[in-house]
C-alpha cells in the first residue's frame, strides 16, 4: 500500500497514538515506504491510548520537529476533547484542523451535532478566535505539498 501511494502522489496521514508510532514512521520514512514530509496527526482522548493533555503534545510535538523537520501536522480531540485539542494545535502553529462526526457527535452535552458542517463551522470559528484564517483549498494543497487539484 505505501509503495502504490508513493507512486501515486498520495501524501500519507500518519495517525499517533502513542510515542511509539513517531518512530514507527520514522523507519517507514528510512525504509522508503513514505517519504520525508508525511502529515502527522497526533490523535487524543482515546480510552486506553494518548490522553488529552496539553504537555503530551508539546512532547509530542517536540518529537515530531525532531524525526520529520519538515512535516506538516496537527491534533484532533476525540469527543469532549474536541475543541480544545484543536485549540492547543492550532496556538502552538498546526498546519490544518481535524473535526467531524467521525470524532465527536455533540456540541455540548446535552445536543448531538446535526451535521459534519455544524462542526466546520465551529472548528472555523476557532481559527479565527485564535488569530488565523481557514486557508483556501489551493494554500491547503501548497501547504500539504500536494499537486494543485483538477
Amino acid at each position: 500500500l505505501a509503495t502504490a501511494m508513493k507512486a501515486n502522489g498520495v501524501l500519507p496521514e500518519i495517525e499517533i497514538f502513542d510515542l511509539s508510532h513517531l518512530h514507527t514512521a520514522r523507519r517507514l520514512a528510512d525504509a522508503g515506504l513514505i517519504g520525508e514530509r508525511p502529515h502527522i496527526q497526533f490523535v487524543m482522548g482515546v480510552q486506553n491510548a494518548l490522553p488529552a493533555e496539553e504537555r503530551l503534545l508539546d512532547a509530542l510535538l517536540g518529537e515530531a520537529k525532531f524525526l520529520f523537520p519538515q512535516s506538516t501536522w496537527t491534533a484532533a480531540g476525540i469527543g469532549r476533547n474536541q475543541t480544545i485539542v484543536m485549540e492547543w494545535a492550532l496556538a502552538r502553529g498546526a498546519d490544518a484542523v481535524r473535526t467531524g462526526l467521525e470524532d465527536n457527535i455533540r456540541i455540548t452535552r446535552e445536543r448531538l451535532a446535526r451535521s459534519n458542517a455544524e462542526l466546520v463551522e465551529l472548528a472555523a470559528a476557532s481559527v479565527e478566535k485564535l488569530g488565523r484564517r481557514v486557508a483556501t483549498v489551493s494554500e491547503a494543497r501548497q501547504t500539504l505539498g500536494l499537486a494543485s487539484g483538477p
